[in-house]
């Protein structure tokens, strides 16, 4: 072999170890961008799962939270759909008493409602057409002060109105019962729930 093929021959041995070299090199590094490229990627897949799970908690929470209020809601309204039967189912029957348990009723309220002067009582048509024999007498004594009864009809269903001066005290069952409506209702609910 002459000169020039063994100088050929170690530039190709140079060249192709420098080039082994090279090539290992950059295999390892490959390696390790691929090693921390998978890495990362396990990374931002866990990350995303947890994310997502947070998320999926978060969404049930706000949907279970939602659920309780509507169903707080629903049974608010049914309660007080209830109450407000039962207090117009209970002023039917206050206005629908019998004769003398009514007056009697009457005769509680004038006691309840009237001042300390005397007054004057109208009643409605209905009521003013059945008052019991002596009945003024009786709310006369049963009020603070006197009344007297008027000859106007009050435009009222079941109660009285009390007129002192000018000044009149509207006590028919449907405004107690209006005026009363909130006490009334918690005193329901108490009882009911």
């Amino acid at each position: 072999m002459s000169g020039i093929d063994k100088i050929i021959q170690q530039i190709e041995a140079s060249t192709a170890a420098a080039c082994d070299s090279i090539v290992a090199a950059a295999q390892k590094k490959a390696n390790a961008v691929i090693a921390s490229a998978e890495k990362e990627a396990e990374q931002i897949i866990a990350d995303g799962k947890e994310k997502t799970a947070l998320h999926v908690a978060d969404i049930k929470k706000r949907g279970d939270s939602a659920a309780e209020l509507e169903e707080k809601r629903v049974m608010l309204s049914a309660k007080q759909r209830i109450i407000s039967e039962m207090l117009q189912k209970g002023l039917g029957e206050a206005k629908n008493l019998p004769g003398e348990a009514y007056f009697a009723l009457i005769e509680k309220m004038v006691a309840k409602y009237s001042q300390p002067e005397d007054g004057v009582i109208l009643f409605g048509k209905k009521d003013l057409s059945r008052l019991p024999n002596g009945f003024i007498g009786r709310l006369s004594q049963a009020a603070r002060g006197g009344v007297t009864l008027s000859d106007e009809t009050a435009p009222i269903e079941a109660g009285f109105i009390l007129r002192y001066g000018g000044i009149e005290q509207n006590c028919s069952f449907d405004a107690i019962f209006a005026g009363e409506a909130e006490n009334l209702c918690d005193k329901a609910g108490r009882l009911l729930f």
